[in-house]
């Protein structure tokens, strides 16, 4: 490391990769600003992980749905879920009951509290959604959304 903290970068070997240029690290890295942006908005104020972010608003869009169903819909591990899950009950945020139609499974739900910590979240949320997107101009915007959807099509196959 050098005098202002950051490692002095020379060229590797050849078969080594630029991640200057390498746009999966690139967009791993761009995931990781926006989230951590976006985070600053909920997290202290609302104590919630960016885990339990996630399952709040997959439940306010999809009430009475199990884990399996949010971890399929938001890619996160069982374990990650299962963690967030817990928490959020422990805060009275969600609620579980059992499947009626697989034992096995529980129902998930927002509380009337849930509902509530996450109507104070939302705007707060947009806006900062609003400001790192406002450095793009409409159509850009548009066309990222385009890319990130083919891309995400394209990655399902």
């Amino acid at each position: 490391q050098d005098s202002s903290g950051s490692i002095p970068l020379s060229p590797g070997p050849t078969n080594t990769i630029d991640l200057e240029s390498f746009l999966p690290y690139r967009l791993s890295v761009l995931e990781q600003q926006i989230s951590r942006a976006i985070f600053l908005k909920y997290g202290e104020k609302h104590d919630l992980s960016r885990m339990q972010w996630r399952v709040l608003s997959t439940l306010a869009m999809f009430d009475g749905v199990t884990a399996r169903e949010i971890c399929n819909f938001t890619r996160m591990e069982k374990m990650q879920a299962s963690r967030a899950i817990s928490g959020l009950e422990s805060q009275g945020l969600l609620s579980q009951k059992t499947s009626p139609l697989d034992h096995r499974a529980n129902v998930l739900s927002l509380t009337p509290r849930g509902k509530e910590v996450y109507s104070q979240i939302v705007p707060e949320v947009l806006r900062e959604e609003q400001r790192i997107f406002s450095c793009l101009e409409e159509n850009e915007l548009q066309s990222l959304h385009q890319l990130v959807h083919k891309l995400c099509a394209a990655l399902e196959d």
